[in-house]
């Protein structure tokens, strides 16, 4: 470790989960206490963004008494399923009966659904890599200029696949230069759609590696949502990463 798209509920609830862990991030007392510079640098991303050329870093260290990393892979938890709480009560024939209906209807519905992932029993070997890096020339490096790349959940078992072949992802940056300022996000439907291709990424118990290059256009989150703004506020992101990666619980980053 070193120092230092137009519908609007599909989009609120994409972008749900990021800006939630940006929440989390930004008000954390111990954080506003703290100067963040002061947590270890575990990686960088380099990246140009309307033309300009802009360095980013991945940090960790102690929050609230919990040691948190701001780049990491999670395990992709299922929904709250009330259907197995009521499983949970039958005789155990009729819960394996209905647990091998659910399998199988699972299987048709393919592992990407929700529904199967809600239905099948293999949601826990799934997980999610998310990347949050910190601007380090903002005057408060966990309000402004934060970029974050998250990976869709995939199976451990698919890594292999995965390395080097373009993967869709979700971007987002709270842009603090230029003339166009706030949050952008990826449009998946104007400009350039955003992927990362992934060169090497290590998962183990309690960390691993992750290095790769990204593409997207970035528009104001009012452009993505269809209300006002002009596509031609969106700019083009190019850049590339690399970082050591913690584990993290779901909820905590």
């Amino acid at each position: 470790m070193r120092d230092l798209n137009t519908n609007l509920s599909f989009a609120a609830a994409r972008w749900q989960t990021t800006l939630a862990a940006i929440a989390i991030l930004s008000a954390s007392t111990a954080l506003q206490a703290q100067d963040a510079r002061d947590m270890a640098v575990i990686g960088s991303v380099d990246a140009t963004v309307d033309g300009v050329e802009r360095q980013w870093l991945t940090i960790a260290g102690e929050v609230d008494g919990e040691f948190m990393h701001s780049a990491a892979w999670l395990p992709n938890l299922p929904p709250d399923n009330p259907m197995l709480e009521m499983m949970e009560g039958m005789p155990e024939a009729q819960r394996e009966r209905m647990q091998a209906q659910m399998d199988a209807m699972a299987d048709q519905m393919g592992a990407d659904s929700p529904y199967a992932q809600m239905f099948g029993d293999d949601a826990g070997d799934r997980i999610r890599l998310r990347i949050m890096a910190v601007d380090p020339q903002a005057e408060r490096i966990l309000r402004q200029g934060m970029l974050s790349i998250e990976l869709a959940a995939f199976s451990v078992e698919d890594i292999d696949t995965i390395i080097g072949t373009a993967q869709e992802v979700e971007i987002s940056l709270f842009k603090n230069f230029g003339e166009k300022r706030g949050l952008h996000v990826s449009s998946h439907g104007i400009g350039t759609d955003a992927t990362i291709q992934l060169e090497r990424l290590e998962i183990e118990p309690g960390g691993g590696v992750a290095e790769g290059h990204f593409e997207g256009s970035l528009c104001p989150l009012s452009v993505v949502m269809g209300r006002d703004g002009d596509p031609d506020d969106c700019s083009l992101v190019t850049g590339r990463f690399a970082t050591e990666l913690g584990e993290e619980a779901p909820g905590e980053l």
